[in-house]
């Protein structure tokens, strides 16, 4: 099902520092989340939590890959431009942040197809990389990495190892790795997780990474780089505390909004813990 040229013993992986470009009110599974219809009129805040990480790595000298969702690029196409002169790598989101399996697979590879033309064209360089809004359910969407290809991409970044399922689709690797399908084979980046207690725990990002403390995940980083590399994923209304938040019920909201503050101090600690590489580049090496 898959191979993988990083099997080779190191002392330590490289890191992968993602950003999901998108704003506050694009949540999924939540009521309170308007709809497409209504966003132009909600005040924008992406630019300024954008902005704070461009701070951040500039100041680790880091160059990360930013999904960019095509709604985000179209109203701000000066963000995806200035995130190209930084030299980070620019990939898609999609379009409008809706998950894999609520589309027809005809939806999904127009969606595709469209948000990375759209983003070529705003950064002038080819776009590679792929990850699904609310990651990627098994069993849901067989069709998924072959319309990925059709699409014109050469990896994904939506795998969530949680359940033995999952870990199914890239061959029970939690390590970046190639897929092979009918039409061709897509490099994987799956969202890292460790094994604690025998189970498959993430906290390398969003809600993980705020909600388990700063100790524990210093502790498991070093775990996994020695094993394989560590993909961080967050966004930008994550290092902007004082952006609007949406009504939802109480155990989502708490998921949703808890330990934000926490934040800035995880990053700093995981930027330190590794070399930190673009996706598409680390792909260019196992070609």
């Amino acid at each position: 099902m898959f191979m993988n040229k990083m099997e080779k013993k190191t002392e330590k992986y490289p890191g992968f520092m993602t950003v999901d470009v998108e704003e506050y009110y694009h949540i999924i599974g939540v009521k309170g989340t308007p709809p497409v219809t209504a966003w132009d009129s909600l005040p924008a805040r992406v630019e300024i939590g954008l902005n704070r990480y461009f701070e951040l790595l500039a100041a680790k000298e880091i160059k990360a890959t930013l999904f960019f969702l095509g709604y985000i690029a179209r109203n701000n196409p000066g963000l995806v431009r200035r995130a190209r002169e930084y030299g980070h790598e620019i990939a898609s989101h999609g379009m409008f942040h809706r998950e894999v399996s609520m589309m027809s697979s005809s939806e999904f590879h127009k969606d595709a197809l469209e948000s990375r033309l759209l983003l070529e064209d705003i950064s002038g360089e080819a776009v590679k990389g792929w990850r699904s809004p609310g990651f990627l359910i098994p069993g849901s969407t067989h069709w998924f990495f072959e319309k990925l290809l059709e699409a014109g991409y050469k990896y994904d970044s939506s795998v969530l190892p949680l359940k033995k399922s999952s870990m199914g689709i890239i061959g029970g690797s939690f390590a970046p790795c190639f897929i092979n399908c009918a039409g061709g084979k897509i490099y994987e980046f799956p969202i890292t997780v460790v094994k604690v207690l025998g189970m498959n725990v993430s906290m390398f990002g969003g809600g993980y990474l705020r909600f388990f403390p700063l100790k524990v995940i210093a502790r498991m980083k070093d775990k996994v780089l020695a094993r394989y590399p560590l993909t961080i994923y967050i966004h930008p209304r994550e290092i902007d505390t004082e952006h609007p938040h949406i009504e939802m019920n109480p155990l989502r909201k708490f998921k949703t909004y808890v330990n934000l503050t926490s934040v800035p101090a995880k990053l700093d600690m995981l930027l330190d813990s590794a070399k930190f590489i673009r996706m598409g580049d680390y792909l260019d090496a196992q070609e």
